[in-house]
This record gives C-alpha cells, structure tokens and sequence, in this order.
C-alpha cells in the first residue's frame, strides 16, 4: 500500500495556520478576561511586565526582545525590579536638633548662702516679679533683694515623642550684669516654661505653657583650676531631669510639593499603619499614622523606636508606598543578596525591616556572613523586629568595637523580657570600659527597670543610686543627663583612708588612716552638730547622707573631692556617653566589594553626631552658647505671657492662640491652660490631679520616671530643717 508524502508548502501552511489560530484564541481569551473585570496581580507590576514581553516574544517584536535581554545582562540576578519608597514622597519632621522647641522662662533660686544678690530693673526682674504676684507670694521685693537669692533665666529643650508628665532636663543661667555671683548650692523653684519664637529679631516667648521645672542644681564641679574658668562655670548649671512636659509632642510626616496631594497623604498613612500599630492599655490596636492634610500626616511614635528616632524616621523613609505580592517577593530576594554585601548591606537591612516579619529569616541568614558591618546591620534590624537571633553579636560588638557600641546597646534596649539580652547588658557591666559600663546600665534601665541586677534605691525621687555587682575593676558614674543618678560598679567598694570630704555646707564625711568606719556629721545653725559612725563601704555612705538630706549635686561633689584626693579605689568618670559618628576601619574584606569592582571606603563612618539615639542624647555644645548669649537673654520678651496671665487673673475669655501652625507641625499637643494661684512652696492640692488627668491613654509612662506628684514635691526645697514662709526657704 502506498502512502502520499504531503508536499513541504502544504506543512508550512498547515503550520502557519494553527500559529495564528493559537495566537487569536489567547488574545480573545485575555480580552473577555478583562471584560469580566479579572484585574488580579497578574495584570499589574511584575506580571503584567512578564506577560507583555511573552506577546512580544510571541508576536516578534524584535526591539522588546533585545531591551529585555540589555536588562538582564545589567541586573545581578535577572530581573530587578524598582518599588517606590515613602522617603521619595515626604519627609520626617520633629526629631533633629533643628526642630527642637526651645523653652524659656524666668525662675528664682533660694538657698545660695551668700553668693546671690539683687538683679537690677529689667524686663526679666518684671516678669518675676509678675509671677511671684500671680502666685500670692507676699513681700516680693524683699525676697529678690536678698542675698541667697538671685534671679535666673531657665532654658530647656523640648524632646521630640515626649508625653505628658515625662520629665526632661533643664539648664539654669544667670543673665547679663546679674549680682549673683554663684548657682552652687541652689534651689530653682518651680519655674514655668514657653516656648520662644524670633519675629524680625526680637525674641518673645509664646503664652503657651509648655513644662514646669525646679529642683536642685548642678554646676559644673569639673571645670580647670583657673580662677575665671572657675567662676564662669558657677553661673549656669543644669536640673537633671528637672522638668516636666505639660504637652505631648508627636512627629509630623510632611509631603514634598511635587507630590502634595489628598491621596498620596491618605496612601502614605495606609502605608505607615500597615507596617506600624501600637496597643492602648486597653488592648485596642491603634495606627501610628493619620492624614491630617494634603501635606501633614501626624505620626505616632512606636514602642521599638522610642528611643531611637533616627532609626525610626529612616526605616518609615523605606516602606513601600504601594506594591504587589510579587514584586515584594522579588525585591526581598534582591535584598537578600545585597545584605551580604559590606557597601549595600545597610541599605539592605532597613528596607528588609521595613517590610517586617517576612524578611526575618533573610536577617537570620546574614547573621553567620564573615564582614562586621553586615553582620550588625542585620542584627540591629532583628532587634527591633523582637527577634533576639542576633543578642550574642551586638554584645561583642558593643564591648569591643567603640564605633558600634551606642547602636548595639541602643538595640538590646528593645528586647522587652528576652533573659539573652538582659544577660547580655548584665555580662556588659563588667566590661574594661566605663562607657560600656554605663551605657549598658542604661540600657537595662530601659530594659527592664526593676532588674535586681541594678539593685536600684531611690531617694524620694530626688536621685537614685545603684550598687552594680561588677566582676571588674571598681569604678563609678554620675551623670548630668536624662536623670540623676550614681552608678557604683563593684560591691564592697571602701573610701582610702585618710579623708575629709564635703557633700555640701551642712554634711561632712571624716575618715581616719587606719580606721575600718567613717563618721557623717550634719551641721545646724545654733545647734549641736549630729554624728553618724557607720562602716567603711562607698554605697553605705552615700545612703546614709542622702537619708541626712543630701541633694544630688551635693553627693557629686563629694564623688567629685573624693577622685580629686585620690580616696576612690577605681575609675571615676561623668557623662561617660557612648559616641555616635565614630569611624570603623575595614579589616575583613580590604577595600574591594565583595563580588563587585566597587572600591570602598577603608573607614566607614557609623552613624552621624547629630543624629544621636535619644537613650545617649545629648545637647550640643554650640546649640547651648548660642542660646545662652548675652544678647539671647537680654531680649527676651514675656509682654504675651503677661497680657495673658492678666487676662485669667481678671476673669476675661483668653483669645490667645495656643498653637500655631508651625507648632502643629511640630507635632505639639497642647493642653488647655488653667489659672495656678499656688505658692511656691506648697504644690497646689489640685496639681497632682490636674498632671494625672493629661496621661495619654496610649502610651503609659516608663516605670522609671517620676511621677507627678513626686516631681512637684522635688520643686520644694528639700531642706528639713528650715521653715518655709511665704512661699521661700528662708535663709539660714
């Protein structure tokens, strides 16, 4: 039987013919596909990308062809595929130094023994005088005539995130051509706070009250031998912790002008909320952003970014503003090679937290690469996704590697109830380094305050001391930041023998050579001195003259004479702060990018110094001066503050503006203002309720800070033995 071979023409045709029916039976099916409304993640990103070059393959489309295949040879592993972040569309507002709210106001300092005087007219002597009427203080006049007292100007900086009640720190400085001559010693009564403002170079504060401040202050026991420099330190001082916030002070996300607009402001708070939620004490969840305008969108702060803003600002800049399944799946597999890379790896981790959970095993997987830098990039992001995998690196990194020391800490900070990172800070404590010390102390603080590591006695809320059960060397702190408090790491510690040392006018502390017990004896005016022989035993002393009522600046100075006649047995050291800014050299890997021609950087810079975590914060030098300037102080004007307080005091509607825009974006929340007739030396009955009813439901206050009515009974003189009249301490 024979068969007929078909012809080659007819096979070509036959082909032809089944290609275009195959092609017009797809096309009609996407059309009715569309028609039905079928708009799944196939028709947008990355497969609608992948589809549109399968047609053109398909339909020979030579220049598709040839553009896709320039695109692979560019990108490291095929495809990559670019996803528009938010810090393309806004900005983070309210947490650099440059957006710090300065505070002012005027205040009087009592206890100065001889050293104060009588300030000269002047709109600042008006004002005081304005205050201590409003509070019914009698005989006004005769008071700042005295020479234990003396006018001051008070300055503070509102911290970014701060909430009501939340203490702060304070600066107090004599004005310009004052007749005091010395803040040691004294006592700031409390004190009201505004906010000031420059309009054509005049300077005038708001009568907005901000924060209330008082307490005893700190002058700078350190400073050179030289008589001038000496006495220049003795006319400022700082409160640690001296004031306390009357406002909330939120974020602000700010959109940039090209992309101003209702929508992109809605998206954009979707955007941080989906990454970002907080809980109320009623475990209700509650988003961290809201849309307030077409440019403004309020942002909440977030438990793991309390104390680390920078960081916060920078991982909500790496959200993405919209994205698809799978182009986020594609991107992540694209992170996961750059985080093993030292040049990208930075980069890589913030965006690989930025998308959260689903990027941790990616993290985990950096954690074993060989290069430091990528290592505590992505340890750093677990911590604050509360994944402790990374514990063991962040410690060795925070003890041996001074560069990236404050980050770590910063990041064990915010393992809540994790026994790896409280064991860690523990093991941190008796570290070579009286840096590391501290700031692992502090970290723990943060941590878990009521660690018995710490073994923590707090005194009235005046200060607190910790005795550190330290392997190490004996060393101890004090500090004049954040908040007052003395750290003695090493049990057991004894003063060397011989010694006399002050805390004070009224306590002095005399040990005998040979002895194995000090005697603490308080002086009174007209009376017969009290002597106190207690042991040999740093911790004890310290006790026992904060009991007899020692302020804090008072034990300073006696820390401070006892390392000056070399009685400590250890290392003293004050506002010893870990460092951002400090430079890391590249060992591991030389200068070549692994994998890449990239030449880097042998020095690597970590962090910024302006850009510090609000744990180690601390006021720059240059910020202080300029505020603190003769010409600063002597502009100040309170004339809106007075016509305010009139208008209350006579019972009139007060028509002032609380809050400006400028300081709704800013992120302040203010809180109506009430008529305070207290004195100065009784807290108003009210007070404590009246701070009580501001708390933020959200967000509760660290256990380790002072109440509110701790901190008011803090702005009355802690001096036992003298009566208090009219208001005053009464000089002895």
């Amino acid at each position: 039987m024979s068969t007929e071979c078909p012809h080659p023409l007819d096979l070509c045709f036959r082909t032809q013919s089944i290609r275009l029916k195959l092609r017009f039976s797809m096309v009609t099916g996407l059309i009715c596909l569309a028609l039905c409304g079928c708009n799944t993640s196939f028709f947008s990103g990355a497969g609608q990308n992948a589809l549109t070059e399968r047609f053109s393959s398909l339909f020979g489309d030579k220049n598709t062809r040839s553009y896709r295949r320039e695109n692979d040879e560019d990108n490291d592993f095929g495809r990559r595929y670019e996803t528009p972040l938010l810090n393309e569309f806004m900005s983070v507002q309210g947490d650099s130094v440059r957006d710090r709210v300065v505070l002012k106001g005027v205040g009087l300092v009592t206890g100065l023994d001889g050293e104060g005087g009588d300030p000269s007219p002047s709109g600042l002597r008006t004002q005081l005088q304005n205050e201590m009427s409003r509070r019914k203080v009698a005989n006004p006049n005769s008071h700042l005539a005295s020479r234990d007292t003396a006018l001051v100007v008070v300055i503070a900086y509102l911290p970014s995130m701060i909430r009501k009640n939340e203490p702060f720190d304070v600066r107090v400085v004599l004005p310009p051509n004052s007749n005091a001559r010395s803040l040691k010693g004294g006592w700031l009564l409390e004190t009201r706070l505004f906010e000031e403002h420059t309009v054509q170079n005049t300077t005038s504060l708001r009568p907005q009250e901000y924060a209330v401040a008082g307490g005893a202050i700190l002058t700078d026991l350190l400073a050179d031998n030289s008589r001038s420099e000496k006495q220049a330190s003795l006319m400022s001082g700082t409160i640690p912790g001296g004031a306390l916030s009357k406002v909330d002070r939120d974020l602000s996300i700010v959109l940039r002008n090209d992309k101003r607009g209702a929508r992109n402001s809605e998206r954009i708070a979707r955007a941080v909320s989906g990454r970002f939620h907080r809980y109320n004490r009623y475990g209700q969840k509650i988003t961290c952003a809201k849309a307030k305008s077409d440019l403004l969108v309020e942002l909440k702060s977030h438990p793991q970014y309390v104390n680390n803003f920078a960081r916060y600002r920078a991982v909500i800049g790496r959200i993405a503003m919209s994205e698809t399944d799978v182009a986020r799946r594609m991107r992540i597999e694209m992170l996961s090679r750059d985080i093993l890379k030292p040049g990208l790896c930075e980069e890589a981790a913030l965006q690989l937290e930025a998308i959260g959970e689903e990027a941790v095993p990616y993290l985990r997987d950096a954690l074993a690469s060989d290069s430091i830098e990528v290592q505590f990039n992505a340890a750093q992001s677990l911590a604050y996704l509360e994944d402790p995998s990374g514990v063991g690196i962040l410690k060795q990194l925070a003890e041996n590697e001074p560069a990236f020391r404050i980050y770590a800490l910063v990041a064990l900070s915010v393992l809540k109830d994790d026994p790896d990172a409280i064991l860690a800070l523990r093991e941190l404590m008796s570290s070579e380094s009286l840096e590391t010390r501290y700031g692992a102390l502090r970290s723990l603080k943060e941590l878990d305050p009521t660690d018995p590591f710490l073994a923590t006695r707090a005194f009235e809320n005046r200060f607190e001391i910790h005795e550190i059960d330290s392997t190490g060397e004996p060393m101890v702190h004090v500090t004049r930041r954040r908040l007052p408090e003395i750290a003695i790491f090493g049990k057991q510690q004894q003063l060397r023998l011989p010694c006399v040392l002050n805390a004070g006018d009224s306590l002095r502390v005399i040990g005998r050579s040979g002895g194995s017990s000090v005697e603490v004896t308080k002086y009174k005016l007209n009376r017969e001195p009290e002597r106190f022989q207690i042991g040999n035993r740093l911790s004890d002393i310290l006790n026992v003259c904060s009991e007899l009522g020692a302020t804090y600046p008072e034990l300073v100075q006696l820390l401070v004479e006892a390392n000056a006649q070399h009685n400590l047995t250890g290392e003293f050291g004050m506002d010893r702060l870990p460092q951002s800014g400090r430079k890391y050299r590249r060992t591991e890997l030389g200068t070549q990018e692994s994998g890449t021609g990239t030449e880097l950087d042998p020095e690597l810079r970590i962090g910024f110094p302006q850009a510090v975590p609000q744990l180690f914060d601390e006021l720059d030098e240059k910020e202080l001066a300029r505020n603190e300037s003769a010409e600063k102080l002597e502009s100040l004007d309170f004339s809106e503050v007075a016509r305010k307080d009139s208008r209350s005091k006579s019972g009139r509607p007060d028509t002032t503006l609380e809050v400006s825009d400028t300081q709704d974006q800013a992120g302040v929340s203010a809180e109506p203002q009430r008529n305070n007739e207290a004195d100065f030396s009784e807290p108003d009955p009210s007070a404590d309720e009246r701070f009580d009813s501001g708390t933020d439901p959200e967000r509760e206050s660290p256990p380790n800070n002072f109440s509110s009515s701790s901190f008011l009974n803090r702005l009355n003189p802690f001096r036992r033995d003298k009566p208090v009249f009219d208001g005053l301490t009464e000089p002895e």
